[in-house]
């Protein structure tokens, strides 16, 4: 997808400028785009969606619609005499190996690796550092075009279970598998295909807790490993519209589920829940009905807060998970000068990570938010996909 976005995008900028001084203006005007009086009423709103036919792309009429918009497409590109130097050009920019960080667990490590020739991410498993890599799932020979693609979405504590993501043609739908590592077997729990954001074992492996949005708008749901997708259990997320993101994730030791609602796609606004899993206790707000960003990262019996509230640039606070009050919180890691881009967890410290002058600065801190050093790197650059855990 973005290898053709990147092609596209420079070659139509380029074509067009080049056509205009050597063929002069195009061929042909666009093809006309059809306008009916489609719309509807929401919240006492008016709206008019005079293009929602397009919605339907395997209609005949959108189909006729897309090949006459490529049929003009190319009556541009095509005549451009650079066009051919320049997508070998990024074709050769393109094709280098690409690796993620590692995921750990019961001394395996779970990534997805790509390959100069390989136009999507491998899945691999390894048996500790110094083991010989092992591919579990190779989507390039499942689609002739090499559309299909796999994520890692979580893997249990004993490394034992990895539950993957499957998307078919780079649909916003996928489905959902879990994968006997040791043997390489898909299990019977599969979830349909939907739109799905997250998903975490619990420590003992005997189910998992995933977020997905549906019709009426974003869910938690439990899934009892062996059981059908039918019966799982809905948590959270009713009432909430389809504009919210809401994702639950169980605490390392599996004592409490820490939900999190996302308003918006930037997240501007959060609401942060908690329950009590060990004493089956209610779902209850811990920050709720506040204009301000709360990324939840609980560590011990802690829960550590990536916060902007009352800080643009960002801070990082903590509760006690036991009792989470927000009006007894502790500012561990203070407001500065630089940005907070992002923080991780690991091995009971603070991973921060800075944004000064468009390139990362990584600094770890004590619980107590005590300075522990800095992350020392060859140049100037951004780091991404900290991968650690509180463990």
């Amino acid at each position: 997808m973005f290898t053709a976005a990147v092609e596209v995008g420079l070659v139509s900028i380029l074509a067009l400028a080049s056509l205009a001084q050597v063929n002069g203006p195009a061929p042909q005007s666009p093809p006309p785009t059809r306008r009916d009086d489609t719309q509807e009423v929401l919240h006492g709103v008016t709206i008019k969606d005079p293009y929602r036919w397009l919605e339907d792309q395997n209609s005949a009429e959108t189909r006729a619609w897309i090949g006459a918009q490529n049929v003009y497409t190319h009556t541009l590109l095509d005549a451009w005499p650079g066009r051919a130097r320049l997508q070998q050009r990024l074709t050769e920019l393109e094709k280098v190996e690409s690796i993620h960080a590692p995921i750990e667990r019961g001394n395996r490590f779970f990534y997805r690796k790509r390959a100069a020739d390989q136009e999507q991410y491998v899945i691999y498993v390894r048996e500790g550092l110094a083991g010989k890599e092992k591919p579990l799932i190779d989507p390039n020979p499942l689609s002739a075009d090499h559309s299909t693609n796999v994520e890692i979405f979580d893997v249990s504590d004993d490394g034992k279970l990895m539950a993957y993501l499957i998307r078919q043609g780079g649909k916003d739908e996928a489905e959902i598998r879990v994968m006997n590592v040791d043997n390489g077997r898909d299990l019977p729990d599969v979830l349909p295909s939907a739109v799905y954001f997250d998903l975490s074992f619990l420590p003992d492996a005997s189910g998992f807790y995933y977020s997905t949005m549906i019709d009426d708008g974003p869910r938690v749901r439990f899934h009892k490993m062996g059981t059908a997708s039918s019966s799982d259990t809905e948590v959270f997320g009713k009432g909430y519209q389809t504009e919210a993101i809401v994702v639950g994730d169980p605490t390392l030791d599996g004592h409490y589920l820490v939900i999190q609602v996302l308003h918006g796609s930037s997240a501007d606004k959060t609401e942060i829940w908690l329950q009590d899993l060990v004493n089956k206790g209610p779902i209850t707000p811990v920050i709720k009905d506040i204009d301000a960003r709360f990324l939840a990262f609980p560590g011990g019996s802690q829960l550590f807060l990536q916060t902007n509230w009352k800080a643009p640039r960002g801070r990082v606070l903590a509760l006690d998970l036991t009792h989470p009050d927000l009006e007894k919180a502790r500012e561990v890691v203070p407001e500065s000068d630089t940005a907070i881009d992002s923080i991780a967890l690991a091995d009971g410290k603070l991973i921060v990570s800075y944004i000064k002058n468009a390139s990362s600065q990584v600094k770890f801190f004590t619980a107590d938010g005590k300075a522990a050093g800095e992350m020392a790197f060859p140049a100037l650059g951004t780091s991404t996909e900290i991968v650690s855990r509180w463990d």
